[in-house]
Order: structure tokens, then sequence, then C-alpha cells
């Protein structure tokens, strides 16, 4: 070959050797595809299956944690009932306690006034004024009055008489008596005596309720009794008014403390 000449190369050419070749790419192609497919559907159904089967656990366990929850709501339930009556039991006895407090302090009250009554410290005989109570009621010029009147003898005799009780003060600078019996609120018989051993008034544990008229300042309360069959007797007892009233809140702040 002389220098300065191209080589040329010269192939050979079959056209049916380049077909087969074709057709065992699309068959390996084909085949390839086919394979990715089954291969996916298997993997995806596994996974699938997987899926499944943990949904199916984990909804029994979603149904146990149910059945705990309504338990233990039940059992709180329950337990909240029984702290209630355990609560509603403590208030009843505590409320009973103080209700049997309060009965014992009038019962000692009692004993302790009928001792007064039957026993008085300086053993002194005769008709007395036992005790006597003034309070001062919520509205002015309205207050309540309890009075006992009572005897020490030594048989005792039933006595009968009559009981005045008045209130002495002034209205527009000048002296003015008034009687109770005309200030009372309630129609009762403050007037008339009978009694053995004590008589109250009001006969009951209350007391009386009665108004002053405007203007009125009492300054005393004078209670004067007459015992007409029994013992004949006949005797007065003058209270200062702001005296008793001061007195009685003082009695009540003591019982209330």
């Amino acid at each position: 070959m002389q220098p300065g000449k191209s080589k040329v190369r010269v192939s050979r050419y079959d056209p049916k050797r380049d077909q087969l070749i074709r057709i065992f790419q699309s068959i390996f192609i084909a085949l390839l595809c086919g394979f990715a497919y089954w291969y996916g559907s298997n993997r995806g159904g596994l996974h699938t299956d997987g899926v499944r089967q943990r949904n199916v656990v984990l909804e029994k366990q979603t149904r146990v944690l149910q059945e705990q929850n309504s338990e233990l709501r039940q059992r709180l339930t329950l337990v909240e009932s029984a702290r209630k009556m355990d609560r509603e039991a403590v208030n009843r006895v505590r409320l009973l306690v103080k209700q049997l407090e309060d009965e014992k302090e009038d019962l000692l009250k009692e004993l302790s006034f009928f001792k007064g009554i039957m026993a008085p410290e300086d053993n002194a005989t005769g008709v007395r004024v036992a005790s006597l109570s003034l309070l001062a009621g919520r509205e002015p010029g309205h207050y309540h009055l309890r009075l006992v009147i009572s005897q020490v003898q030594r048989n005792n005799p039933f006595l009968k008489g009559t009981l005045s009780v008045s209130l002495l003060g002034e209205k527009a600078g000048k002296a003015e008596t008034l009687e109770l019996s005309q200030l009372v609120e309630d129609d009762l018989d403050v007037k008339n005596l009978g009694f053995r051993y004590f008589q109250a008034l009001p006969t009951d544990k209350e007391y009386l309720d009665f108004t002053l008229p405007d203007g009125f300042q009492p300054a005393e309360i004078k209670v004067l009794v007459q015992i007409t069959s029994g013992v004949k007797q006949k005797f007065e007892s003058v209270y200062q008014w702001h005296q008793e009233l001061a007195k009685d809140v003082r009695e009540n702040d003591e019982d209330g403390e």
C-alpha cells in the first residue's frame, strides 16, 4: 500500500442476523417487564397482607383497651359514689354531734335555771324575779323580753296574783310610763299569775316581742308583783334598761363563742 492513501474496512452485512438480534432483544425486554410486574405484584401483596394483619392486631388491642377503660370508669364511679356516701355520713355525724352538743348546752342552762329557782344563792325565801332578759330586735325600736317569777318556800303553796311590767323613760323631754301589756305584739295574758314553783312570761321558751313608740327613750323597767292568794305579799323590782340590754348582749356573745 502506498503512502498517503486511506485504509478502507469492508464489513459484511447480514440482514437475517440483525433481525434475530432485534427479536432476542424484544423477547428479553418483554421477559424483563413481565418479571418486574410479577415481582412488584408479589411484594405489594405481601405488604398488603402485613398491613391487614397489623390492623387486625390493632383492632383487637383497641377493643381490649376500650373494655379496660370502661371497667376503670365503672370502678371510678363506684369509688366516687363511695366517697360521696362517706362524706354524707361524716356530715350527718357532725350534724348529729352538733345537735347533741346544743341539746346538752340547753339542758345545762335549764338545770342551772332550775337550781337557781329552787335553791337560790342568797337562800332567801319568798316570791322573787328569778330572771329578766332583754334583747334588741333587728328593727329599730323592736325588743324582746323574757321574765321569770319564782317562789322559794318550804311547802311551796300554789300562788295567784297579778303582774305589772312598766317601762319608765321620757318623750320630748317629759317623763312617761308605758305598760308592757299595751306594747306586746301578741294577744297574751301578761298580767295574771298562777304558779307553785315559777311562772315564765311568756310561758314557753320564747320572748315577748314589743315595739317602743317613736321618740320614747326608755330608762328603767319596773316589775310589780302582787300575790293575792296563798301567801299574800307584794314586791317591786326596778332594772336599768341599758344595763340589762348590755348584759344580755354579752351573754349572747359568750354563747356564740
